[in-house]
């Protein structure tokens, strides 16, 4: 057995070209944070890697992570909310690759506010985000999937869909919802091959947490309940990602990963 790393990356793999050698990932939420990462990750592994999000900057730095990596990389911005970019996005990825074995839904947004406080735009808008989202676009690579018989699906939660978080009703409610979704079309698609999986992550350093984990009392604060002592980072859920993309999780769908170094224990 031969160890792969990549910036930071260790994988281990029976293949010494990597272990998702000639497969194709799309990756939704890919021009930051645990989406730009888990790309990464993927490449890392031997994948080519479609990036989709709304901003093409972004994109554009994180194909050039994937193309470090020795894999090929597209830039396809969308906003997954429209199901019409998402058609054209899919669409773009099997016209460049040809296929798609790998998906990941990581794109999603939050709103921390009391509930008593939220307008319908609000609530609308951050269900959009995370659960219409996946919806979309699982609906439209599931399609593939199906019709070829394989695929791997991992759909990005949160342990704020496992228990709640007060003033942050909506993103809890919606992260549920991608839990309970991803179980249901794990079953709907099995008999054809397709495995549907869901990552929990905690608290992790992206931009998105930096400004509030850069304060040194906030970060004590945060941390006082998580038992493993530090919020996760980003590099942590790369091998996750890719084993439940390979094919030393082909038994497993249908399950729910937490990754938050315990807090949901606490």
């Amino acid at each position: 057995m031969r160890r792969i790393r990549a910036q930071g990356m260790d994988v281990s793999s029976n293949d010494p070209a990597g272990p998702l050698v000639g497969r194709v990932a799309l990756v939704t939420g890919a021009g930051k944070g645990l989406g730009r990462a888990i790309a990464q990750g993927l490449a890392a592994a031997g994948a080519d890697v479609a990036l989709v999000a709304r901003t093409r900057v972004d994109l554009e730095a994180a194909a050039h992570e994937v193309e470090s990596c020795g894999a090929r990389a597209l830039v396809a911005p969308a906003d997954v909310t429209d199901g019409v970019q998402v058609d054209a996005a899919v669409a773009k990825t099997v016209l460049t690759f040809g296929h798609i074995d790998i998906l990941v839904n990581a794109a999603g947004g939050s709103l921390r506010k009391p509930t008593l406080e939220i307008s319908d735009e609000e609530w609308d808008g951050v269900i959009a985000a995370n659960l219409s989202s996946t919806f979309k676009v699982c609906r439209a690579v599931g399609k593939l999937m199906v019709a070829q018989r394989a695929g791997a699906i991992i759909n990005i939660a949160s342990t704020a869909g496992l228990r709640g978080r007060a003033a942050n009703a909506p993103y809890s409610a919606a992260k549920a919802a991608v839990i309970n979704f991803s179980r249901a079309i794990a079953m709907e698609w099995a008999a054809n091959g397709v495995r549907v999986n869901v990552l929990a992550p905690g608290r992790f350093l992206t931009p998105l947490t930096e400004a509030e984990m850069s304060s040194p009392e906030k970060y004590a604060a945060f941390v006082r309940h998580v038992p493993l002592g530090r919020i996760g980072r980003p590099e942590e859920i790369k091998e996750i990602a890719v084993w439940l993309a390979g094919d030393a999780s082909a038994y497993v769908t249908g399950s729910v990963i937490t990754i938050d170094g315990g807090q949901t224990l606490a």
